[in-house]
């Protein structure tokens, strides 16, 4: 499989939108290291949050991790470039920033330490984030979750 170095403006726009989503609600938080299965630990010293304090770092663990990704498909041996985060004008469209993020998490898993890096972390607290400003979202997360009506599909959700 192939692998390619996304733009800063990728990195910033992931950034921006977890910035922006993280106004309306709280700020957008991961734990990174997991702690072992079975191991109990309280999670609260493993919870990072992105701000705009925190941002520049956070782009370059991303930047850093798409490149051991690409490092590690193309066998080179390639630095990051420097990374400076820069917030994104404008509102950021969910369907968007679902297909970025699924665009980052493609270009960074070719190595095997992928699935417990913190970009993984990140990438997945943020897709989780994303989900919730979806049109018809906060609407529908009042009702149900569980779907008991065989003809779910059959009745289209009011626009």
């Amino acid at each position: 499989m192939s692998a390619f170095l996304v733009d800063v403006e990728h990195i910033d726009a992931l950034l921006t939108a977890g910035l922006v989503y993280g106004r309306d609600r709280s700020p957008l938080t991961w734990y990174y290291p997991m702690p072992e299965s079975g191991q109990p630990e309280d999670l609260s010293v493993l919870a990072h949050q992105l701000s705009p304090a925190s941002a520049g770092r956070i782009g370059a663990m991303l930047l850093a991790e798409n490149v051991r990704s690409v490092n590690h498909a193309h066998q080179r041996d390639q630095w990051e470039p420097p990374y400076l985060f820069q917030e994104l004008p404008g509102q950021p469209d969910p369907v968007v920033v679902l297909k970025a993020i699924s665009c980052l998490q493609n270009q960074s898993c070719e190595h095997p330490g992928w699935p417990d890096s913190e970009a993984y972390a990140f990438l997945d607290a943020l897709h989780r984030m994303t989900v919730t400003q979806l049109p018809g979202w906060r609407e529908l997360s009042n009702s149900a979750w569980p779907i008991q009506d065989r003809l779910i599909f059959d009745h289209p959700r009011p626009a």
